[in-house]
C-alpha cells in the first residue's frame, strides 16, 4: 500500500473539509489564497453557518496519483570563489570541481581546508547548525562577508552570491557535509529524520494548511473588537452588576430583555439621590473615629504633664523631702560622735566620701587590703595611701572610726535619699510639652484653647521650678490646679456621641444605597445596550470561531505522520545504516539500530543507539568505532532510497586505523561513481589511499585540488598535489613541468634557474625512491600502504630484476643525491644540468618501458 492510499483510508474518518483540503494538496502544486479561503468556509459551514453555498468535494481514490516518480536531477557543486573576509582565505581564490566522480581536495595545515569546510557546512545541509564564519582577525577587516558559488541543476549552472547575515541557497541544502563535529552528533544526539518517503509531504502540507486556515480565522476575528463597557467598580456587587460581569454566558434573547429602564426606575433613582445628598455617615463615622483616636492621644500626653503635680506625686515629693531632713538629722549627730577623731573641716561631707572611696578603691586594686577587699584592714592600716607615712595608733584607730562612719546605716540611707532627689529633679527638669503646633487642630472644637494652652504652659513653667526649689532647699510648695485635659475628654465625650448618632443613621441609609446603586446600574446598561449587545455578539462569534479552530488540532496527523515514518521512513533509513555498517564492522552492525522517538508538529525524530542495553555508545563503543557508526548513519542518509546527492567529507578518517581507512576509501570511490563527492584532507596517506583506490575500482584518475598558504593568505589553490603523494608517472610530469617554467625565466635570472634545476633534481632522487617501490617491486611494499603485497604478479618484479636495472636506478640516485650532501668543489662532481636531466628522463622511460614488457612477457607465461 502507498503512502496515498494509507492517507486516502486514514481520512475515512475525518471532517469534509479535511478530505476536501487533502484533495487540493494532492492535485495541486500549490494552495492559492482562494484555496485557502473556501477551506475556510467549508470548516464554518461544518461547524453549523447555513448561510454558505459551496460543498465540499472529498478525496477519493480518483484523486491519488496513478505512478509514483522518484527521479530526481541533484544539483551539484561547481565552484566556490572569492570569499571574501572569510577567515583568512585567499579573495581571489576558485575551487571549481567536476560535476561527477571523486574530488579530493588537499592542504596542510593552516592551508584554508578548514575554513573552506565551514563555508560548506554553513551553506549545504549538515546536522552541525552551529557554524560560524569568522572574519580575517589579523586583518582587522569589518569589510562584508561574502563568498560565491557556481550550481549545476537539471544539466544547468546558476551563480549564486551569499552575502553576510542572507540565507543560504535552497539547492545546496541537498548538498550533504560530514565532519567529525556531526559524528558526535550522529551518536549521541536525537535528530530530526532528513528522508521522506513520497506521499509524506502530504500530510505535512496539511498542517500548514491548517495553521494557515486557523491564522486566517484569527485575522476574522481581529477586526471585531468592540470593547465591554466599563461598569464603576462600586456598582459591581449590586445584582444587574453581578448580572452583567456573566453577560458571556447569557443569549442574545436574555440581553434584550434583561437590559431595561422604565420611567419609574428613572422617577425612583431621582428621589434617592436628593434623599442620600447628605454626607455619608459612613464617611462620618470613619472620620469621627479618627478624630477620637487623635484626642484620646492628646488627653495622654497632658496627664502626662499633669501627673507630675498631681496629689498622688506631690505626696510623694513632699515624703522625699521630709525623709531627707529626717536622715540628714541622724547623721549630723553621728558626725558629731566622730568629732574627736577628726581633725579636718568638712568631714562627713560628700567631697569627704569621694576622697574616703578613692583611697578605698586604691587599696583595692593595688592589694593593699588582707582580703575580701575589706578597707581599711590590717594590711592598710600601716600605712597611709596617700602620704605613704607610717601610721601610729591614734591614726590607725581613725581610720577604723571613719569605717565604721561610712558604713553605718544612717549614712547609707542618706545616700540613698539624696539619689532618689537628683533622679525627680532630672525628671522633672526633662519634662517638656509639646509646641502649640501638635495640637492646632483641637481650636476648632475649643475655640479658646490656644488661651487654655499658653496658660497651661507658664503655670507648669512656675510649678517645676516651685517643685525642685522645694527638694533642694526648705521652700514650700505651693501648687495650685492647672488641668488641661479635662477640656479634651469633653471633646471625646462629645464626639463618640456623634458616632454613636451616625451609627444609627447609616441602618436605614445602608439599604436606600443599595437600591440607588442597583437603579444606577441599570440605568448604565440601558445607556450602553448598544455597546453592550455589540460586545456580546462579536464575543459568541469569537467564540464560535474558537470551536471552529478547535477542529484544526493537527496531533492526529503528526501521530500519522510518525506512524508512517517509522514504518517507510525511519525503518528504510535503519536497514540502509546496518548495510553500511557491515561494510566496516559487522559485529557492531548486529547491535546498533536506528529507531524513532518521536513526533512533534509533523516533524520526526529518530536516535542511534544500541538494540538490547539502554547505555549511550559513547561510553561503550571506543573514539574509531563512533567514528564509523556515524559515518555510516550518515551515508545511509545520502543513499537511502536510491539517493544520488552530493556529498562532502571533512577529514573523515580522523582516529581510523588503517583497515577502516581501506574500507571507507573503498566506499568513497565506489559511491563517486555515479554522484560527485567531495573530500577534504590533510592526510597525505589518505589521499594517496584514496587516488590509488580509484585508480584500482573506477579504473582513472580522480580530481585533486591542492590548496595552499602564503605570507598569511591561506586557501590559495594549485594544480599540484604533494610530491610525496604522487606516482611515478606524476613525478615524471612534475618534473618536465619545473624544467618548462626553468626555460620560460628571463635570460638574466640566473639564480631563479638554479632553484629550479635544484627542485628538478631533488625531485628526480624521490622520483628513483618511488620507482623501487612501485616498478621495481611492482608495488609489493609501499610506504603509505598497510600491507605486503603477496602476490605472484607483484613478486614477479623480484624475478625478472637484473643486475642491469639496479646500476640504472643505482646509477641515478647517486647523480641525485649529491645535492643533498655538502662539501668541497674538489668533492663534488658537477652537478646535472637541464640537458642531463631531459637525457635522465628519457632513459628512465625507455628502461621503464623495457622493465614492464620483460614483466608482462614473464607474467603471461608464467
Amino acid at each position: 500500500m502507498t503512502i496515498y492510499q494509507e492517507i486516502l483510508q486514514w481520512s475515512a474518518s475525518k471532517s469534509d473539509f479535511t478530505k476536501d483540503a487533502l484533495r487540493r494538496i494532492i492535485t495541486s502544486q500549490n494552495l492559492t489564497s482562494v484555496d485557502i479561503d473556501e477551506l475556510v468556509q467549508l470548516l464554518k459551514k461544518e461547524e453549523g453557518d447555513g448561510s454558505i453555498l459551496i460543498n465540499s468535494v472529498p478525496l477519493d481514490s480518483s484523486h491519488l496519483p496513478t505512478s509514483v516518480s522518484s527521479g530526481f536531477n541533484y544539483p551539484k557543486l561547481i565552484s566556490i570563489k572569492n570569499p571574501e573576509n572569510i577567515c583568512a582565505l585567499y579573495n581571489q581564490a576558485n575551487l571549481e570541481f567536476s560535476n561527477t566522480g571523486l574530488i579530493v581536495v588537499y592542504g596542510n595545515n593552516g592551508s584554508g581546508k578548514s575554513s573552506y569546510s565551514r563555508i560548506l557546512k554553513k551553506m549545504c545541509w549538515s546536522r552541525d547548525k552551529s557554524i560560524d564564519l569568522k572574519k580575517n582577525v589579523f586583518s582587522g577587516s569589518n569589510t562584508q562577508q561574502k563568498v560565491e558559488f557556481v550550481i549545476e541543476e537539471n544539466g544547468v549552472n546558476h551563480n549564486f552570491t551569499w552575502n553576510e547575515n542572507t540565507p543560504s541557497h535552497p539547492t545546496l541544502n541537498s548538498i550533504f557535509v560530514f565532519d567529525s563535529n556531526c559524528g558526535d552528533i550522529y551518536v549521541n544526539n536525537e535528530n530530526p529524520t532528513e528522508y521522506k518517503p513520497t506521499g509524506i509531504d502530504v500530510l505535512e502540507k496539511l498542517i500548514g494548511v491548517l495553521n494557515q486556515i486557523s491564522l486566517n480565522l484569527d485575522n476574522d476575528v481581529r477586526a471585531y473588537n468592540t470593547q465591554k463597557p466599563i461598569l464603576n467598580e462600586n456598582l459591581r456587587t449590586t445584582i444587574s452588576g453581578v448580572w452583567y460581569q456573566s453577560i458571556e454566558t447569557k443569549t442574545k434573547e436574555q440581553v434584550d430583555t434583561y437590559i431595561q429602564f422604565s420611567d419609574t426606575n428613572k422617577q425612583r433613582k431621582e428621589e434617592l439621590t436628593a434623599l442620600l445628598k447628605t454626607q455619608d455617615p459612613q464617611e462620618k463615622i470613619k472620620n469621627l473615629t479618627e478624630l477620637k483616636t487623635r484626642l484620646i492621644n492628646y488627653v495622654q500626653q497632658f496627664k502626662l504633664i499633669e501627673g507630675l503635680y498631681n496629689e498622688d506625686n506631690l505626696k510623694i515629693i513632699k515624703d522625699l523631702k521630709i525623709k531627707l531632713d529626717t536622715i540628714n538629722k541622724a547623721y549630723i549627730t553621728a558626725t558629731s560622735e566622730l568629732g574627736n577623731i577628726n581633725s579636718l573641716s568638712g568631714f562627713g561631707s560628700d567631697h569627704w566620701r569621694v576622697l574616703w572611696n578613692a583611697a578605698k578603691d586604691f587599696s583595692i586594686k593595688e592589694e593593699l587590703t588582707d582580703e575580701n577587699d575589706v578597707f581599711p584592714s590590717n594590711q592598710s592600716l600601716e600605712t597611709c595611701v596617700l602620704c605613704q607615712q607610717d601610721l601610729d595608733e591614734t591614726a590607725k584607730l581613725r581610720l577604723q572610726g571613719f569605717s565604721e562612719f561610712v558604713l553605718n546605716d544612717v549614712s547609707i540611707k542618706l545616700n540613698a535619699v539624696k539619689e532618689g532627689i537628683r533622679l525627680k529633679i532630672e525628671s522633672i527638669n526633662n519634662t517638656v510639652i509639646l509646641p502649640f503646633e501638635n495640637y492646632s487642630e483641637l481650636v476648632k472644637h475649643i475655640p479658646e484653647f490656644e488661651k487654655l494652652y499658653e496658660l497651661f504652659v507658664e503655670k507648669f513653667k512656675e510649678i517645676k521650678t516651685n517643685i525642685v526649689s522645694h527638694l533642694q532647699s526648705d521652700i514650700e510648695i505651693n501648687v495650685t490646679e492647672n488641668i488641661l485635659s479635662k477640656n479634651v475628654e469633653g471633646l471625646v465625650i462629645n464626639t463618640d456621641l456623634q458616632i454613636k448618632n451616625n451609627t444609627e443613621l447609616s441602618k436605614n441609609r445602608s439599604k436606600l444605597v443599595v437600591e440607588l446603586n442597583e437603579l444606577l446600574t441599570k440605568e448604565f446598561l440601558h445607556t450602553q445596550k448598544v455597546n453592550i449587545a455589540q460586545y456580546h455578539n462579536e464575543h459568541l462569534y469569537k467564540k464560535w470561531i474558537n470551536q471552529c479552530k478547535a477542529k484544526l488540532n493537527t496531533t492526529q496527523i503528526s501521530k500519522k505522520i510518525g506512524d508512517l515514518m517509522d514504518n517507510q521512513a525511519v525503518n528504510l533509513q535503519h536497514q540502509e545504516f546496518v548495510n553500511h555498517l557491515q561494510n566496516f564492522n559487522q559485529d557492531l552492525a548486529s547491535k546498533v539500530a536506528i529507531a524513532k522517538t518521536r513526533t512533534t508538529s509533523g516533524i520526526t525524530f529518530q536516535r542511534c543507539g544500541f538494540s538490547d542495553i539502554g547505555e549511550g555508545m559513547n561510553s561503550i563503543l571506543s573514539e574509531g568505532e563512533q567514528k564509523i557508526v556515524a559515518l555510516s548513519n550518515f551515508l545511509a542518509e545520502c543513499t537511502i532510497d536510491n539517493r544520488k546527492n552530493s556529498i562532502v567529507f571533512d577529514d573523515p578518517v580522523n582516529s581510523l586505523d588503517m583497515d577502516y581507512r581501506d574500507l571507507i576509501a573503498e566506499q568513497i570511490v565506489s559511491l563517486s561513481a555515479d554522484r560527485q563527492i567531495i573530500v577534504l584532507t590533510h592526510d597525505l596517506s589518505f589521499l594517496r589511499l584514496l587516488i590509488d583506490t580509484h585508480k584500482s575500482i573506477i579504473n582513472s584518475d580522480c580530481q585533486v585540488i591542492g590548496i595552499d598558504k602564503y605570507n598569511g593568505i591561506s586557501g590559495i589553490v594549485t594544480d599540484e598535489i604533494p610530491y610525496l603523494a604522487k606516482n611515478v608517472d606524476e613525478r615524471i610530469d612534475s618534473i618536465r613541468r619545473i624544467l618548462r617554467d626553468h626555460d620560460s625565466l628571463p635570460i638574466t635570472d640566473a639564480h631563479g634557474r638554479e632553484i629550479k634545476l635544484d627542485s628538478a633534481r631533488k625531485r628526480f632522487r624521490m622520483l628513483v625512491e618511488r620507482t623501487v617501490e612501485e616498478i621495481l617491486s611492482n608495488k609489493t611494499y609501499q610506504r603509505f600502504s598497510k600491507n605486503i603485497n603477496l602476490k605472484k604478479r607483484n613478486l614477479s618484479g623480484y624475478i625478472v630484476t637484473e643486475q642491469s636495472d639496479v646500476d640504472i636506478l643505482l646509477d641515478l640516485f647517486g647523480k641525485y643525491s649529491v645535492t643533498e650532501h655538502d662539501g668541497g668543489t674538489s668533492t663534488i662532481p658537477q652537478l646535472p644540468n637541464k640537458q642531463i636531466i631531459q637525457q635522465d628522463i628519457t632513459n628512465y622511460l625507455t628502461w621503464k618501458a623495457d622493465f614492464k614488457s620483460r614483466l608482462n612477457t614473464f607474467v603471461q607465461s608464467y
